[in-house]
C-alpha cells in the first residue's frame, strides 16, 4: 500500500485525523511537514511501514488535491531550499576532499537533466517529483565526483 492510499484510508475512518490534516494545511506547509512523523507513526501502528519522507510527500500531495486553497497546497520554497541545501552540503563535503587534479576533470553537466526535472516539478507544485529529481541530481553529482576522482588520480 502506498502512503497516499493509507492516508486517505485514515482520513476516511477518522474525523479527528481529517480535522488535524485540515488544521495543519490551513496553518502552513511547514506545520504539515512538521507533523509528518505523527501521521507516519499512526500509519505504522496500523501495520504499514513508511518512512517519514514518504508520508510527508504524500501529505503535501494530498494538500494540493484535497485542500487546494490552503497554504500547505502552495509551493513551499523554504522546503525546497532546505532539501537543496542538504544536497549541496553533501556534494560540497565530497568536493572538499578533492585534489587539484581531480577538480580539473570534474564535469557536473550530468546533473543538467535532473536540474530541469527539479525546475519542472517546482512549476507543477509536485513535491514528490521534486524530491525524486533532487535525489537523482545528487546521485548524478556524486557519481561525477567519483568519476573525476578516478580520472584525476590517473592523471
Amino acid at each position: 500500500m502506498k502512503a497516499r492510499t493509507a492516508l486517505l484510508e485514515l482520513f476516511k475512518n477518522s474525523s479527528g485525523w481529517r480535522a488535524f490534516f485540515r488544521s495543519c494545511c490551513e496553518t502552513s506547509p511547514s506545520r504539515l511537514r512538521s507533523q509528518s512523523w505523527q501521521y507516519c507513526d499512526k500509519l505504522n501502528d496500523r501495520g504499514n511501514q513508511f518512512l517519514v519522507e514518504e508520508v510527508e510527500d504524500a501529505l503535501l500531495g494530498l494538500a494540493g488535491e484535497l485542500l487546494p486553497d490552503t497554504s500547505a497546497a502552495k509551493w513551499d520554497a523554504e522546503w525546497a531550499h532546505d532539501l537543496c541545501r542538504d544536497a549541496l552540503g553533501l556534494l560540497a563535503k565530497r568536493y572538499a576532499e578533492f585534489s587539484t587534479a581531480e577538480t580539473e576533470v570534474l564535469d557536473l553537466s550530468v546533473q543538467d537533466e535532473w536540474d530541469e526535472r527539479m525546475h519542472e516539478a517546482g512549476l507543477a507544485n509536485d513535491p514528490v517529483a521534486f524530491r525524486a529529481a533532487l535525489d537523482g541530481w545528487t546521485q548524478a553529482g556524486l557519481q561525477a565526483i567519483e568519476r573525476s576522482r578516478i580520472k584525476g588520480g590517473a592523471a
